[in-house]
């Protein structure tokens, strides 16, 4: 993992550079966030864990062909956990791409369903030359 970064106790962040970054080190970033701020839930952590999965997956897959950037990015709020992925690579065709589940005996296609599934906000945007993923989930409250 090229560079990781904590611009506050809510902000985290890391850069990926891929290959030969990979989703392995998605989720040692994730992992070290976890160890700064433990209040958040193991069921929080499993969610944003799979969307992280998830969205850098197919970064990856979608620009096999190429070096590119990953940024991620997650803010822990005392209601709120946000991940933004963002790279620069090729530009998704649609603003959303339509989620929906792709027949059974498919390959591919299931992440931006499972993503939704799992009960977060998606959205996505194009900024100058990147690809910007917003994942937010409302808090679980802690048990006693």
């Amino acid at each position: 993992m090229s560079m990781q970064t904590q611009r506050s106790p809510n902000e985290f962040g890391a850069n990926l550079r891929c290959p030969p970054d990979t989703v392995d080190d998605a989720h040692d970033f994730l992992a070290q966030v976890w160890v700064q701020r433990p209040d958040v839930t193991p069921d929080d952590r499993m969610v944003m864990e799979t969307a992280t999965s998830e969205l850098v997956t197919n970064v990856v897959k979608e620009n096999r062909h190429r070096l590119l950037t990953c940024n991620l990015m997650v803010t822990v709020a005392a209601d709120l956990l946000v991940l933004e992925v963002s790279d620069d690579g090729e530009a998704v065709p649609e603003a959303l791409p339509a989620v929906t589940m792709p027949a059974a005996e498919a390959e591919s296609g299931r992440g931006l369903v499972l993503i939704r599934l799992i009960g977060v906000d998606l959205s996505y945007r194009r900024v100058d030359s990147r690809n910007v993923w917003r994942v937010e989930k409302l808090r679980t409250p802690k048990g006693p």
